[in-house]
């Protein structure tokens, strides 16, 4: 077709659409590098993934509803050598919960249910723990209930090692006889409380989630490529495939799960456009986004980022409201920015993307300049083990001889007097004390610990667990321990802290904290077993 004849058509198609789509349908089109010199510096920042042989991208920049950037790169399909396109449909990951937040905030603005209602008023198979666990502490992260990921990692089954459902999902956390902690009381992301939020929506709608946010979300704002992954196994046209770098080349690493509601969003970069769109519009009715948005303050008075799926907080300067996400090999990002009117849309089918880092690059271009503060650190390292007073897991800090400092083996940047940043999170240091500053508010103190000690004889024996189908056996090996459980064996032990042992479990990469504890003659008596999103589950020595 001419260029002439070719630039008719999308006029005419053009004027039968809205000013949203207008924008997409003509970058879709190829528009020219030169109407957009930010362009150039995109495509730069998504160059190691514009080959033939590799996974990739896409992404979108909107202001004001309008695409004014899209960009797809890599394969969509490496088995059949299919390029990704900007239709190419990717799995959101945790992004998708914010889709959750939505249907269960609609259903309380239509007087259904109320976000502080006991969460027991709908899902009664939850065991009581003598503290009201609401709606609205699901959506925030704050509710104390354990990851059903870590918990199947502690039965030997990892986030995407087998297919499990929202019913799967409700059966095993109301196994758990105690929380991560009280209610209220701390910020710890967990994927049980959207699974739940998934089943509330069921259960007081009468639709699933995926037919509810079709009809009240998906069809209203023209987002005709978006559906979920509710049933893995059902054919999707133009889904992409999902890959991890391993040293034999890209492994498949597409999602087995039927689990939905913490992630399944099976969308395009396009239609993230028209949902970011609809936010910054407030589309769903006054009122509707500031409550997306809002914070929680925990019981201590902190304040925290996460509202409803959405973290607001500080970037460069400028306010932003962003998320991100990760499933199988899928990646994703989504940030508003809403002062600037600006928003950016990423997925990703590589479990390679560090999709906040690239996002953030991408906004920058378009956002206003900013240059950031260099620090160089001063006076003494706070090297040594330190403790999170919560969870219990050790971070091993330590110089790593060019004036800088690892915690765990990764590099820390100074980021002020005192202050070290590990991506999004900072160890503040002041004199004995230190502090994990997260994103998302939570402020977790640490304590220093001294070295382990060095018998290792009391820890060997067999611990069960009546929360979690598992069993673990330590045993002595040589000058070290070793544990195995289900479908793991052998495993080292390293070990933190007196009685406290960390270790992974091999290929399930997945890592632990074992905590040895002593009845009142000083004897082992029982082992509390933490995951990152599980803590303390009890397993009893048996013999």
């Amino acid at each position: 077709m001419r260029a002439a004849a070719q630039g008719t058509l999308l006029a005419s198609i053009a004027r039968r659409l809205t000013a949203a789509t207008v924008g997409m349908v003509a970058l879709a089109a190829a528009a020219p590098a030169s109407a957009d010199p930010a362009l150039a510096q995109v495509d730069a920042i998504f160059a190691r993934w514009s080959g033939k042989d590799a996974p990739g991208c896409a992404v979108a920049v909107s202001r004001d509803g309008k695409a004014i950037a899209m960009r797809a790169y890599g394969m969509a399909d490496l088995e059949h050598a299919i390029p990704a396109t900007v239709d190419s449909i990717y799995e959101a990951g945790s992004d998708s919960k914010q889709f959750t937040a939505a249907a269960l905030l609609m259903l309380a603005r239509d007087g259904k249910l109320s976000l502080d209602d006991d969460v027991r008023k709908y899902l009664p198979e939850l065991p009581d723990y003598g503290a009201t666990i609401t709606l609205r502490q699901m959506l925030h992260h704050v509710s104390g209930l354990r990851d059903w990921g870590s918990l199947g990692a502690l039965e030997g089954w990892p986030r995407n090692s087998r297919t499990a459902n929202n019913d799967d999902v409700l059966k095993l956390v109301a196994q758990q006889k105690e929380l991560n902690f009280a209610p209220g009381t701390h910020y710890l992301y967990s994927n049980s409380n959207y699974n739940l939020a998934a089943i509330v929506v069921a259960r007081v709608s009468g639709q699933s989630l995926a037919d509810f946010t079709r009809d009240r979300i998906f069809k209203p704002l023209g987002m005709t490529q978006t559906s979920w992954r509710d049933d893995y196994h059902r054919l999707v046209v133009g889904r992409t495939g999902a890959y991890e770098a391993s040293a034999a080349g890209y492994r498949n690493e597409q999602v087995i799960e039927d689990a939905y509601g913490n992630g399944g969003l099976l969308t395009t970069v396009g239609d993230l456009v028209k949902w970011q769109a609809a936010l910054d519009s407030d589309f769903f009715g006054k009122g509707f986004v500031a409550e997306m948005e809002r914070p929680f303050v925990l019981a201590g008075g902190i304040r925290m980022a996460y509202g409803l799926a959405l973290v607001g907080g500080d970037h460069n300067g400028v306010f932003e409201v962003s998320h991100s996400g990760s499933t199988g090999g899928y990646r994703a990002w989504m940030a508003r920015y809403p002062a600037q009117k600006l928003a950016v849309s990423l997925l990703c089918n590589t479990g390679e993307a560090d999709t906040p880092t690239l996002g953030r690059q991408v906004a920058d271009l378009y956002l206003p300049a900013f240059r950031a503060k260099s620090y160089a650190p001063r006076g003494a390292l706070p090297t040594g083990v330190w403790v999170d007073r919560l969870t219990g897991f050790p971070y091993r800090f330590a110089a790593d001889g060019k004036g800088g400092m690892t915690v765990n083996g990764r590099a820390l940047v100074p980021v002020g007097p005192g202050r070290w940043q590990l991506r999004e999170d900072v160890f503040a240091f002041s004199g004995s004390a230190l502090v994990r500053e997260t994103r998302e508010g939570e402020r977790q103190p640490f304590d220093h610990v001294a070295a382990p000690v060095a018998d290792l004889a009391p820890y060997a024996g067999r611990y069960c667990s009546d929360e979690v189908a598992s069993c673990i056996t330590v045993k002595v090996d040589g000058a070290r321990l070793v544990f195995s459980g289900p479908r793991w064996s052998g495993q080292p032990l390293e070990p933190a802290y007196r009685d406290v042992f960390t270790g992974d479990a091999g290929a399930l990469e997945s890592s632990f904290v074992l905590k040895f504890q002593r009845d009142a003659a000083g004897g082992v008596a029982a082992l509390r077993v933490g995951e990152t999103r599980a803590f303390n589950l009890l397993f009893r020595r048996t013999g």
